[in-house]
């Protein structure tokens, strides 16, 4: 049976990224921030991450944890995860983010965004992700 590539690995080849292009091995590591993220936070990173680095935004079950219903979490912290969320959306959209989730449990995931390629500056990219509106994905009938 073959060996399964690592998250990281098998995105770093997708984006084009050699191994000796990124041997450093903090640039493949996950970033885990201390405090769970906040929109500005999250367009902060994406503008000064390198190619192939990795942002953590979220643990739990998004579906359940930003419902109104089904969410133990409080009104205020569901409505910082659906903005965070809502906001690597809009980043995978503008092209900035690959976005992956890695089963940890039944019912748990790590929710990660992976930074791409993009020829915009920093304050570039600030701009556009905090000023950006989450567009309808169009479907092709054919």
């Amino acid at each position: 049976m073959p060996v399964p590539k690592r998250l990281i690995d098998a995105t770093q080849a997708q984006l084009g990224l050699s191994q000796s292009q990124n041997r450093d091995a903090k640039a493949m590591a996950v970033y885990v921030p201390r405090a769970s993220p906040t929109e500005a936070n999250l367009c902060d990173w994406i503008a000064s991450a390198s190619v192939g680095n990795a942002i953590q935004y979220h643990e739990g079950l998004l579906l359940r944890d930003r419902s109104e219903t089904a969410s133990g979490f409080p009104t205020k912290e569901r409505a910082r995860i659906h903005a965070v969320a809502r906001r690597a959306w809009i980043a995978c959209e503008l092209g900035l983010v690959h976005l992956f989730s890695q089963k940890v449990d039944d019912d748990h995931y790590r929710y990660l965004a992976i930074r791409s390629n993009s020829l915009l500056k920093a304050p570039d990219i600030r701009s556009r992700l905090r000023t950006a509106q989450a567009t309808a994905t169009q479907r092709n009938p054919n």
